[in-house]
């Protein structure tokens, strides 16, 4: 969260392809930038066969050789003070990498790890938010079935954070519920949310005081978050 006028105020992501852009494209890096999001948000994988951090690329389930480069990105974010980037890995193995490049192209403090990281590697110079079905098995499929799961899931997670020094739970919007935000909060926990696109469902969590919202409607966001209709 940052702080407004003295409260402190729900961070805003835009997701990659954010109103209308191509998914992990520059065109959606360019946009993100400059329309007045917190954060942006790109999907980071290897290129095939590679190893250096030279072949670390912008996209979701593969990437070819036109992918844009991840330094590229970051060099890119750096030039816009005030804008956070997250990178979301898609595959295991990618902290250090990322934190590097990052450091790199003179981040330290911007960088924010998501997806399948491990809550037990160095991230230095990074935030984390953590992914909760990383560490709480059957989480999608136990989480309406089974009373009070919500809890049980809460429990585990707060254990993996406290341990790691996170702060922040990366969770999908449809599972949170107000009683999961509340227990997760009381252990000093904040919650991040994914992928909140729908004016109402932005206004509740927007009203909830999570610490931030994914989506890829940052525009609706960002005036809903002001107090205005848009």
């Amino acid at each position: 969260m940052r702080k407004r006028r003295g409260i402190m105020e729900t961070l805003i992501t835009a997701h990659t392809g954010a109103d209308g852009r191509p998914d992990n494209s520059l065109e959606f890096v360019e946009y993100a930038l400059g329309c007045g999001a917190d954060t942006l948000e790109v999907d980071v994988r290897r290129l095939p066969g590679g190893n250096g951090s030279e072949t670390l690329a912008i996209g979701h389930d593969q990437v070819g050789a036109q992918a844009p480069r991840l330094a590229e990105v970051l060099r890119m974010t750096a030039a816009r003070p005030g804008v956070n980037i997250n990178c979301d890995l898609k595959e295991p193995g990618l902290e250090a990498a990322v934190c590097r490049l990052a450091e790199e192209a003179g981040l330290s403090g911007r960088l924010i790890l998501s997806g399948t990281v491990d809550a037990a590697a160095p991230a230095l110079g990074a935030e984390v938010y953590l992914n909760m079905e990383e560490y709480v098995p059957d989480l999608y499929l136990s989480y309406r079935e089974k009373p009070d799961f919500e809890l049980e899931a809460a429990e585990k997670i707060i254990a993996v954070c406290q341990k790691a020094g996170i702060r922040t739970v990366n969770i999908y919007q449809g599972l949170v519920t107000r009683r999961l935000a509340e227990t997760l909060g009381r252990a000093g926990v904040g919650l991040s949310v994914w992928t909140v696109n729908e004016a109402w469902e932005l206004k509740w969590f927007l009203s909830l005081g999570v610490r931030n919202i994914t989506t890829r409607r940052p525009a609706l966001a960002l005036c809903l978050r002001e107090g205005r209709e848009p």
